[in-house]
């Protein structure tokens, strides 16, 4: 016998969970419910062991590894496992979904009673992103890609990925790599590449941390305008305007009117009114006088002539449904965040609570649990 785990409080091998223990839940009010079944899972995570020690849910993801490991002749040090710390008590892990879910504790206090109690509140916590994560510090990508073939199906999968790509580069910006081999950082972004929806996973995580963190990002990435062109042909409209902005405020001195210019000519053609209205507030967020707005739109083709200083405010001569789809949005009542002289500081606000900017006309409304 050998000791493997200490202050085990539980634990549970997936192979032994039935799929009908699944808990109800939100996750089982629609089809969701069917995305991943147990058997779909192949050897990811098939034998799997959970742990929890009272401060982290612990996971080796295939228990074969810890019985070789335990075994006295072999002499080989217990394989380690995948740590992942919650903000509320785990109770179970949901293999299949990719999911820890608990309970978490709130301290009620009211007035019209002399005593207070906890109320018990269910919680979720992704587990992929650590799993991927342990695969690929241990420069083991075959693992890593077969475990998210496994969960590929999931409504939340590139989510995941996001969330994966934004902890380690927050842990790189605070805490630097003595060398560029010890970095972590391109190793995930080389991973995340194989997937179709690398753009818009790299444009998410930038908008959602600070500016300081960018330039440890884009060390490891091409220039942001080549990903904007590389969004263009993509035919991802809206990822390209997520780039123009990180551009504006990254790279100031690269933003043109020309790249935007021809999103816009891009949005106009396949109908996409809505990014047009967005991108028509983010110039004029920039630019409260409105000239850099006439002068796109003039590039753009939706102008008769390209403007100049002292140009009429009229916009009479933008053309076809641009000018309804701009003035219906109510654009020219945008108030404006700021001139083009702090432009920078009008467009990002430090942390993941944004409020009101620039930066939200193209941001996904949900943000990190």
């Amino acid at each position: 016998m050998r000791v493997i785990a200490h202050n085990v409080e539980f634990y549970t091998l997936s192979r032994e969970q039935p799929p009908s223990t699944t808990p109800t839940g939100p996750l089982e009010d629609s089809s969701e419910a069917n995305y991943l079944p147990v058997g779909a899972l192949g050897h990811s995570l098939r034998d799997s062991l959970w742990y929890f020690d009272g401060k982290s849910m612990h996971a080796w993801p295939d228990v074969l590894d810890v019985l070789s490991s335990a075994l006295t002749e072999h002499g080989r040090e217990v394989a380690p496992t995948v740590a992942i710390t919650t903000d509320f008590y785990p109770l179970s892990a949901i293999v299949e979904k990719g999911l820890l879910t608990g309970l978490e504790s709130d301290l009620v206090q009211r007035r019209d009673i002399n005593f207070a109690f906890y109320r018990l509140n269910p919680r979720t916590h992704l587990s992929i992103p650590s799993l991927l994560r342990h695969h690929l510090a241990q420069y083991d990508s075959p693992a890593a890609l077969h475990l998210s073939h496994s969960y590929q199906k999931l409504p939340y999968f590139n989510h995941a990925l996001e969330v994966l790509l934004h902890d380690v580069l927050d842990d790189e910006v605070d805490a630097p790599p003595e060398s560029f081999e010890a970095a972590l950082l391109p190793g995930v972004l080389s991973f995340l590449s194989s997937f179709p929806t690398y753009l818009d996973i790299v444009a998410g995580c930038t908008r959602k941390t600070e500016l300081r963190s960018w330039k440890t990002l884009f060390r490891y990435l091409p220039p942001v305008a080549e990903l904007f062109e590389e969004s263009l042909q993509k035919d991802m409209l809206k990822t390209a305007g997520s780039y123009l902005l990180i551009l504006h405020a990254f790279d100031e001195g690269s933003f043109s009117t020309r790249q935007i210019s021809t999103l816009f000519n891009r949005a106009t053609k396949e109908g996409d009114w809505d990014l047009c209205k967005e991108l028509a507030r983010f110039l004029v967020g920039i630019d409260e006088t409105g000239n850099l707005l006439k002068t796109v739109l003039a590039r753009a083709g939706l102008r008769d002539a390209e403007p100049h200083n002292g140009y009429s405010s009229s916009d009479e001569d933008i053309t076809g449904p641009a000018r309804e789809a701009i003035a219906s949005n109510g654009v020219a009542g945008v108030t404006p965040h700021g001139s083009g002289s702090s432009s920078n500081g009008s467009i990002i606000n430090a942390g993941r609570d944004q409020g009101s900017s620039a930066q939200d006309y193209f941001a996904d409304p949900a943000r990190y649990a």
